[in-house]
């Protein structure tokens, strides 16, 4: 199993003031796999993962990608752009000005008031947040909040041929979903399923935004099992 920090997260460069962009993130990915020597993966994505997974998939429908994809699993993502619901913050964040101010007021305290909301029923605990918070305050990484949620922008400008990608693409898919994400949950899911007619799904009730997180030995099961 391979997984990475994309530019700006994690454990990764947070270079500030950045234009971060999907097709870049996207770019780290075939470079990644470059450096591996690896020809072809079985890729996981959630969340912002899924439309840098959606620009890797029509990648390779046009022929531009230089390794193969196998397989595609996706956790919760707007990979349905009618659907999708971002928060009121994620929106304010993505506003010009008024998105560096509210990065600006980011905390330990408002982000896990944020991940609250978009958690299932299980409880969040201190020491699964600490864990989150480490990883995004890395840095002043949460400082960057207004430069990251740009991918919405993004979403908006190419969703089109993002779920088009996506529609086309022939190799196994499969949706593992919290049904209970108020920003891309059954909502999304539901639009999903009428896009993707041959995806193999599995829904999870009683599950937020975060199913790696929330459920995890229910997604670790799923992604094993579907074929």
């Amino acid at each position: 199993m391979i997984t990475l920090d994309f530019l700006g997260y994690g454990a990764s460069d947070k270079p500030n003031p950045y234009d971060y962009s999907v097709a870049e993130s996207a770019d780290s990915v075939e470079d990644l796999m470059a450096l591996l020597g690896s020809s072809s993966a079985h890729f996981v994505v959630h969340d912002y993962g899924g439309i840098v997974g959606q620009e890797l998939i029509d990648r390779q429908l046009a022929g531009r990608l230089p390794f193969g994809i196998t397989e595609l699993t996706v956790l919760n993502c707007g990979i349905v752009y009618s659907a999708y619901r971002p928060t009121r913050v994620q929106k304010l964040l993505n506003t010009p000005v008024l998105g560096k101010l509210v990065a600006g007021r980011v905390s330990s305290r408002t982000l896990r008031s944020g991940f609250a909301n978009v958690w299932g029923t299980s409880k969040l605990s201190d020491e699964e947040f600490d864990e989150l918070w480490h990883g995004i305050s890395r840095d002043n990484g949460h400082k960057l909040a207004h430069l990251l949620i740009r991918y919405n922008t993004e979403r908006a400008q190419h969703h089109r041929r993002w779920e088009a990608a996506l529609a086309a693409w022939e190799g196994p898919l499969h949706l593992i979903w919290g049904l209970d994400d108020p920003v891309s949950g059954r909502h999304v899911l539901e639009q999903a399923t009428r896009m993707l007619p041959r995806a193999v799904v599995t829904e999870l009730d009683g599950v937020g935004h975060f199913p790696q997180a929330e459920a995890p030995e229910a997604v670790a099961t799923a992604i094993r099992t579907a074929r």
